[in-house]
């Protein structure tokens, strides 16, 4: 079986992509030990103001606000609305309904996250360097992305994605962008099995509440543990922290 090549000119169903994403972000709202390994991965890089490009139903916003205030970026009307409700009166936080270019283009932040964000990209060079623009010099951008091509699934297509990357992918990417890379690894290598069999062989959908659930109470406490003191040969997911030079 093989794996679909990302393509500049793949086409979405867009009422197909908006429902599962929104199923799928109102998933990882239960998903707290996930969201809260990302953000301990994120730490060490986020340093106020922050740009939150692609923030969704704002998951992971209030985390990263703990940090600094946050301008939270959503380009889908709906989800924006919900991030609109849920951070009013929040003086941390600031959501725009909108995308990166639509944010005043000064180097203002002092960190920028993209968080499942550049796989959704059709042209994720002038993303990155769009981010790049409004970052100060020695900001950090942290990027998670799912990785491996070979894994793009049916499920993939319904969520939007242009494309999974491997790690040397998007090292290339961001370096060609202008950024220096900090980090790079790849995250999660039980999800690498589970989304084989399951999404990309199975063709199942990894959003039910029982699913998720065990995923993020079972697996996730221990993987986090090995992970943060092994760095794993593959993943589910890649892990990269940019700089801005300066």
């Amino acid at each position: 079986m093989t794996s679909p090549e990302p393509s500049p000119d793949r086409a979405f169903d867009q009422f197909e992509v908006d429902a599962t994403l929104a199923s799928t972000l109102d998933s990882l709202d239960d998903a707290e030990n996930y969201r809260n390994w990302i953000v301990e991965l994120a730490s060490p890089y986020l340093a106020g103001p922050i740009l939150e490009v692609g923030a969704g139903h704002g998951t992971f916003t209030e985390a990263f606000a703990a940090f600094g205030d946050v301008i939270a970026v959503e380009p889908d009307a709906y989800a924006a609305g919900l991030l609109a409700d849920r951070y009013r009166g929040d003086g941390r936080v600031t959501s725009l309904a909108g995308v990166v270019d639509d944010v005043a283009s000064v180097p203002a932040f002092g960190s920028a996250v993209m968080i499942n964000v550049l796989e959704h990209v059709a042209d994720d060079h002038a993303a990155l360097a769009a981010v790049s623009d409004r970052l100060r010099p020695g900001g950090h951008l942290v990027i998670w992305v799912p990785a491996f091509q070979f894994l793009y699934s049916r499920f993939d297509e319904k969520l939007g994605h242009e494309r999974r990357y491997t790690k040397g992918q998007l090292d290339g990417d961001v370096r060609r962008a202008g950024y220096e890379v900090v980090d790079a690894r790849y995250v999660n290598m039980p999800g690498w099995f589970s989304w084989l069999l399951m999404v990309r062989l199975a063709r199942q959908e990894p959003t039910s509440s029982f699913t998720v659930r065990v995923f993020d109470k079972c697996i996730v406490p221990v993987v986090r543990f090995i992970e943060n003191r092994i760095r794993m040969p593959f993943g589910q997911n890649v892990l990269l922290i940019a700089r801005k030079p300066g």
